[in-house]
């Protein structure tokens, strides 16, 4: 009867989770100060944790990103236009990845964390082929 309940719970949040819409919240450092309720046109944060926008799209920890701020709801919304890889590369980002800032108003602090929030564009976990060594030797 327990196993009859506890599949039946499952079934029921599976259903209910899954025409809502999933969101990813992430830590950043903002490189420089600002006023979220005045917020720069363009916004320069360094990344506090590896993040995947998309497929082709991996903002890695340490990742220092630009982006694009709209004023919106009372907060912003910061879609990411580039980012400086670990090489010293600029790499600009082609696709759209608006998120949400999350926090109250006031200043944010050079090197202060705060979060954002992206929406889910799909699993964070791809299946990628590692060649073996036996792989390479043929």
């Amino acid at each position: 009867m327990k196993k009859l309940l506890s599949a039946a719970v499952g079934l029921v949040l599976a259903f209910t989770t899954a025409g809502a819409i999933q969101a990813k919240t992430v830590q950043v450092s903002a490189l420089e100060d600002f006023n979220t309720a005045n917020p720069p046109q363009v916004l320069h944060v360094q990344m506090n944790a590896n993040t995947r926008l998309d497929y082709d799209v991996m903002l890695f920890q340490g990742y220092q990103v630009a982006g694009r701020i709209a004023q919106a709801n009372g907060g912003f919304t910061f879609t990411p236009i580039a980012f400086v890889n670990f090489q010293e590369e600029q790499v600009p980002i082609k696709k759209e990845f608006s998120a949400t800032y999350k926090g109250g108003n006031g200043i944010i602090r050079q090197n202060q964390p705060f979060l954002l929030v992206f929406p889910e564009n799909g699993p964070d976990t791809f299946q990628y082929y590692v060649p073996s060594s036996s792989d390479i030797n043929k």
